[in-house]
Parts: structure tokens; C-alpha cells; sequence
């Protein structure tokens, strides 16, 4: 049985373990920095929570709950658990929790791994929106990355996607929209 738990500190016990997974999941363009996270944990929109199955920490979830859309920032699945139906029923369980649309962001559909990912978030209901869009970096030493938003349950128009990408600009990632 899956359960989910929120992290609400650095110190939380599960942190570390948690943390681990994140760090070997997202290529370090892709993720915060530690100190980056403790300040998030300040900011009432933003959860950081494990997946736990029978106590054993089996994936994380960094989603933000904003007032038009929620955003799962980052979603990861242990390497050795992935294939196992583990993440389906994840996003299922967000599907039903969170407000919708839920916006998340992939890497374009240019190698097979971005390819089964974003096969993945189609067979559940996701759409892979076709606007130009890059993740903002996390800090001054890390690069703009070339992404793609996709979204649930349905595909975003032009004028929606402007928008939710200067909320996302804004509120998460710190920056005004060019």
C-alpha cells in the first residue's frame, strides 16, 4: 500500500534518504541546491513529499499548489522499483488530490528515455504541449534548459500557456518573463 509523507524540514529523518534519490534522479541543471530547498520549505504552495510502500521510501514528489494549476516540479521513482506500476498509480493518486490542470515540465521527445517519458504521462490522461518553453535555471551558474510543459487533462492554448508560463517564471523559479 502506498502512502505519502509530507517533509516539512531538512531535519525530517527521511530527508536524507530522500534528498539521495533526488540528487541521482535530476541532472544538477534540473534540480535546486540543498540550501535552495530549505528555503523553499518556507513557502505555503510548495510540498516536498515521499512515497513510502510498507515504510520503505520508494519515490518524491516536489509539487507546488497554486491557485490556477498545480505543478509537480520534480517526480521521481526509485531506479531499481521503476517498471512495477509504482508511478501510474502516483500520478492517479495527484490526479485525484490536486486541482487542476496539473502542469509539469520534460525534456523534448528527442531520445528514447524522453520518449518513454513522455509516452508515460500520455497513457494518463497528460498532453504534451508544442510552445517553445525553457526551465529557468536554478542559479547564476547553471544553464536556461530547452523543455516541454505538458499537461492534464488537456492541452493548453497559446494564451493559457503564456500565462501559467509566467506563473511558473514568477513564483517558482524567481524570474520575470521575457
Amino acid at each position: 500500500m502506498l502512502s505519502f509523507q509530507n517533509i516539512p524540514s531538512i531535519a525530517t529523518p527521511e530527508f536524507a534518504q530522500a534528498w539521495q534519490l533526488y540528487e541521482e534522479a535530476f541532472p544538477a541543471e534540473e534540480r535546486r541546491s540543498s540550501h535552495q530547498q530549505l528555503e523553499l520549505f518556507q513557502i505555503p504552495e510548495y510540498a516536498f513529499k515521499i512515497v513510502l510502500q510498507e515504510e520503505e521510501l520508494i519515490g518524491l514528489l516536489g509539487i507546488w499548489s497554486l491557485a490556477e494549476f498545480s505543478f509537480l516540479e520534480h517526480f521521481a521513482i526509485g531506479q531499481h522499483l521503476r517498471g512495477r506500476g509504482l508511478g501510474k498509480a502516483i500520478i492517479n493518486f495527484l490526479k485525484e488530490s490536486h486541482l487542476s490542470p496539473i502542469i509539469l515540465e520534460v525534456e523534448p521527445p528527442t531520445t528514447t528515455l524522453s520518449q518513454c517519458r513522455i509516452s508515460f504521462y500520455q497513457q494518463l490522461g497528460f498532453c504534451l504541449n508544442s510552445f517553445p518553453y525553457q526551465q529557468p535555471p536554478y542559479s547564476s551558474d547553471k544553464p536556461w534548459v530547452p523543455l516541454q510543459l505538458m499537461s492534464f487533462p488537456a492541452s493548453l492554448s497559446q494564451e493559457a500557456f503564456t500565462q501559467i508560463r509566467s506563473r511558473l517564471y514568477q513564483t517558482v523559479y524567481q524570474v520575470q518573463p521575457s
